[in-house]
C-alpha cells in the first residue's frame, strides 16, 4: 500500500466528520454548566458591562436559556463581592466567536443578549475548527519522527480510539478539547525552537503556555515540556543552562507574552475579588486535596476510570518506555508530566467527568509515544499484526459505541458503577432495572427530596425535647410544644443544641437521606427571616454539602405567637475522609425566640 499521502487524507476525512458530527448532533445549551461559568466574562464585559455583577442580567439569561441549576459557577470573597469562579482563559479564546455571532445577531432578529442562536452557533463552528487545527499539528508533530504510515495509524488510535473522539465531536469541548490543541501546539514550537532558535517559535511557545495557563493554571505544569527537553543527563543539562543563556532575550520574550496573557485575570480577581490570586477551589466536595490522591480510582474505577473507558490510552503509556531508548530528549519531560498530571486530577475531590476528560489534553503528550508503539508493532510478523489489528479495531469500534451510549445518555455521566457498566456494555437502550445499577442521583438544585417508593429503614438519630433545661422567670416563655422545657436563643446565642454524629456511625453505605425538622416560637417583634434549621456534611476541609431551610421561603409559614414548623430533607454527599453529619437552628437575629422537638432521623435502603 502506497502511504504516502494517508495521514493527510486522514486529517481531511477527520476534518469532515468533526464538523459533520458537531452539526449533526448540537449541543441544547453550548453554554450551559461548566461552558456558562467560561464564557461569562464576554457578555459580562461587552455587552452588559458588569463585571462586578452588580446587575441581575445572568439570572435573567438563566431563566430564559437554562443554562445552570445552581449558581455553582459564583462564588463570595471575604470582601463580599461576587466573582466568576472560572478562569476567563476560555473567554479569551473565544473572543473571536463571540464578536462573530454578536455581528450576527447585530444583522439579523436574533436577541444581541450575548446567548442567542447566533452565539451558540459560532462557538461550535469554532470549536470543531480549534479541534481540526489540534488534529493538523498532531500530524506536523508526528511527521518530525515517523513515517506517513506510521502517523496516519497514530492518528487513527489517538482521535478515533480514545475518548478524545467523544469531547471533540458529539460531545462539550470545553476546556479540555482547546487544551489538547494548545498542548499540541507547544510541543510543536519546542521542537522547532530546538531546531531553530529564532523569536517567531519562542513567542509562540510563550502564546502557547500563556493561554493553557489562562485556561487552566493548574495544566501550567506542561512548562516541563519546554524547559526539560532535551535534559538526558548531567551534561545535557549544562548545556541546557549554556543554551538559555545564549538565547536568554527569546525566552524572556516567551515568558513576557506567557505573563501578558494571565494578567487579565490577575486583574479581575484584584478588581472584584481584593486578591491577585483568589482559591476558586474553597469548595470541600471540589477541592485539592494532595494528602490523599485517589489514584487507582482515576485509573481503572469504573465510575470513570481512565483506562477504563480509554484502554487504548494504555498505549502512550507503554510507549514512554520505548521513547527512553528512542527518543530520549522527550523521555522525561513527558514521564513527569504524565506522573504529576496523574497525581494532580487523582487529588481532586472532585472527579466525577466521563473518561476523565481531565486526561484528555494528556494525549498531547502521548502521540510521540503511542507512535513509538505503532512503529515498533509494525515490524512484527503478518500474523502477529493481524491480531493486534483485529484487537484495535475491537476497542476503536468499543470507543465509538460508547460515544454514543454516552451521547443517548446510556452510559451516564457521573453515576457509573462496574455492574452497570457491565449490564449495559453493548446496548442500544437500556431498562429500568439496569439503571438501577447506578449510583444514586444527585440533585443539581438545592433541596432534596426522599423518594417515596423507595423502601426503606428509619433510624432516629436524634430526638430534642430540651426538657434538661433550666426553666427562665420570663413572661414570654411560651408553652414547650412538647415536654416542660424549650431551648431559648437570641441574645448572643445564634446556634441550638442539636445532632453531630461521625457519618459511619449513621450508615455503611455510600448515601442515606436524612429528615430534620424543628419547631419555634416567636413574638411578632422576630425577623423570621433570620431563623435557619441547618443540616450539614463536613470534613477537615470544611462543608461537602451545606443545606438550610428557613421561614422566608415562600411555602413555609410564621405564625407570630404560636409554634412554626421547620422541615428539611436532605440526600448525603458523597463521602470524602472521615465525614461528620451536623444539624441544628441558627438563629441571626437578636430578639427571643425558642426552639422546641429538633428530631432528626436516617432512611437507610434495605
Amino acid at each position: 500500500m502506497n502511504w504516502k499521502k494517508w495521514s493527510l487524507i486522514f486529517v481531511v476525512l477527520f476534518s469532515i466528520i468533526i464538523i459533520g458530527l458537531k452539526f449533526s448532533f448540537p449541543q441544547r445549551n453550548y453554554m450551559a454548566y461548566d461552558s456558562f461559568g467560561n464564557y461569562l466574562f464576554l457578555p459580562a464585559t461587552f455587552i452588559y458591562n458588569d463585571l462586578a455583577l452588580e446587575g441581575d442580567w445572568y439570572k435573567t439569561i438563566n431563566e430564559k436559556y437554562q443554562c445552570t441549576p445552581s449558581y455553582y459557577q459564583f462564588m463570595q470573597t471575604d470582601k463580599g463581592n461576587t466573582v466568576i469562579r472560572f478562569y476567563m482563559g476560555m473567554s479569551l479564546l473565544w473572543t473571536p466567536a463571540f464578536f462573530t455571532g454578536h455581528l450576527y445577531a447585530l444583522a439579523t432578529d436574533y436577541p444581541e443578549d450575548g446567548f442567542s442562536k447566533p452565539y451558540q452557533w459560532a462557538l461550535v463552528l469554532y470549536g470543531a475548527l480549534f479541534s481540526i487545527l489540534g488534529l493538523i499539528i498532531s500530524r506536523k508533530i508526528l511527521l518530525q519522527y515517523f513515517s506517513e504510515k506510521i502517523t496516519a495509524i497514530t492518528l487513527l488510535v489517538v482521535f478515533v480510539g480514545s475518548n478524545l473522539f467523544f469531547f471533540i465531536t458529539i460531545g462539550n469541548d470545553v476546556p479540555h478539547g482547546y487544551l489538547f490543541t494548545l498542548f499540541a501546539a507547544l510541543i510543536l514550537f519546542t521542537i522547532k525552537w530546538h531546531q531553530k532558535h529564532n523569536y517567531t517559535n519562542a513567542l509562540l511557545i510563550g502564546v502557547s503556555l500563556g493561554l493553557i495557563i489562562a485556561v487552566r493554571p493548574s495544566d501550567g505544569i506542561v512548562g516541563i515540556i519546554p524547559v526539560l527537553w532535551g535534559v538526558v543527563n548531567k551534561k545535557s543539562f549544562l548545556e541546557k543552562l549554556s543554551l538559555v543563556q545564549k538565547y536568554w532575550a527569546q525566552l524572556a520574550a516567551a515568558i513576557s507574552v506567557a505573563i501578558i496573557l494571565f494578567l487579565p485575570q490577575l486583574f479581575y480577581n484584584y478588581l472584584y475579588g481584593g486578591s491577585l490570586i483568589l482559591n476558586v477551589y474553597n469548595d470541600a466536595a471540589s477541592t485539592l486535596n494532595l494528602s490523599n490522591p485517589r489514584i487507582g480510582y482515576v485509573l481503572f474505577g469504573f465510575r470513570k476510570g481512565w483506562f477504563i473507558y480509554s484502554p487504548l490510552s494504555l498505549l502512550g503509556i507503554a510507549g514512554l518506555v520505548i521513547i527512553y531508548k528512542k527518543l530520549r530528549e522527550y523521555f522525561w519531560p513527558a514521564i513527569l508530566f504524565i506522573l504529576i498530571n496523574i497525581y494532580l486530577i487523582a487529588s481532586f475531590t472532585s472527579l466525577v467527568s466521563y473518561g476523565w476528560r481531565a486526561f484528555i489534553e494528556s494525549y498531547a503528550i502521548l502521540l510521540i509515544p503511542t507512535a513509538f508503539v505503532v512503529e515498533t508493532l509494525s515490524r512484527k510478523s503478518l500474523i502477529v499484526k493481524s491480531v493486534i489489528s483485529v484487537i484495535f479495531l475491537f476497542f476503536m469500534i468499543l470507543n465509538l459505541h460508547q460515544a454514543w451510549q454516552v451521547r443517548m445518555g446510556i452510559i451516564d455521566g457521573s453515576r457509573m458503577t462496574k455492574d452497570y457498566y457491565f449490564a449495559v456494555l453493548g446496548k442500544n437502550s437500556v431498562s429500568w432495572d439496569d439503571r438501577k445499577l447506578l449510583m444514586v442521583e444527585r440533585s443539581g438544585v438545592s433541596s432534596d427530596e426522599i423518594p417515596k417508593e423507595e423502601n426503606f429503614t428509619k433510624v432516629e438519630l436524634v430526638d430534642l425535647g430540651f426538657n434538661d433545661q433550666v426553666l427562665i422567670d420570663s413572661l414570654n416563655y411560651p408553652v414547650p410544644f412538647e415536654g416542660s422545657c424549650a431551648f431559648l436563643m437570641g441574645n448572643g446565642i445564634e446556634f441550638s443544641p442539636g445532632l453531630k454524629i461521625p457519618y459511619d456511625k449513621i450508615t455503611s453505605k455510600d448515601y442515606c437521606y436524612l429528615k430534620a425538622s424543628a419547631y419555634v416560637y416567636g413574638d411578632s417583634t422576630v425577623n423570621k427571616d433570620k431563623i435557619f434549621l441547618v443540616l450539614t456534611t463536613s470534613n477537615d476541609d470544611g462543608h461537602l454539602k451545606y443545606r438550610t431551610v428557613s421561614f422566608k421561603e415562600d411555602s413555609i409559614t410564621f405564625n407570630p405567637n404560636n409554634w412554626n414548623k421547620l422541615e428539611i430533607e436532605y440526600l448525603t454527599p458523597e463521602i470524602i475522609g472521615d465525614a461528620i453529619i451536623s444539624c441544628y437552628v441558627w438563629y441571626a437575629g437578636s430578639e427571643q425566640i425558642w426552639v422546641d422537638k429538633l428530631v432528626v432521623t436516617a432512611y437507610n435502603l434495605d
